[in-house]
């Protein structure tokens, strides 16, 4: 968990957090870098710092199913630096999408291009986040 709220804590810090020494540590997480555990480190924006952009939420229902619609859909997604995140689901929808950009103007951008004039999508819904109160990738370990 230490690591993961603070990838740049010092050895010495984890091991006195985790009851390890410093070089234990230093070995453990060169093995979890190496089996694929720590998959990238990266510095984490805080957009209430950094004014002008919206998060934006969104439902997609797909037209029809099929390996071939769902890989081709999610390299799309892939490919928008606007998506943050997607998910294939189970339920009333097939996706969740969240996405940020600058305002709204660009959103209606980013949905015309990506869902409206997409023939994969069959509709979609958006949801503009007022207020983020928790982020977090961390896993509960």
């Amino acid at each position: 968990m230490a690591l993961q709220r603070n990838s740049r804590i010092s050895s010495d810090e984890l091991g006195a957090e985790i009851g390890l020494s410093a070089s234990a540590c230093q070995r453990r997480i060169k093995k979890l870098k190496q089996q694929g555990v720590i998959d990238s480190e990266v510095a984490i924006l805080d957009p209430s710092k950094l004014p002008g952009f919206i998060t934006v939420i969104v439902d997609v229902t797909l037209a029809q199913g099929g390996e071939k619609v769902l890989d081709d859909f999610m390299r799309q997604l892939e490919s928008e630096p606007q998506v943050q995140q997607f998910f294939y689901v189970a339920g009333d929808v097939d996706f969740v999408v969240v996405a940020i950009t600058h305002d709204m103007t660009a959103y209606d951008a980013l949905s015309r291009r990506l869902f409206m004039a997409n023939d994969y999508v069959k509709k979609f819904t958006s949801k503009v986040v007022i207020q983020s109160q928790q982020r977090s990738l961390s896993l509960p370990l």
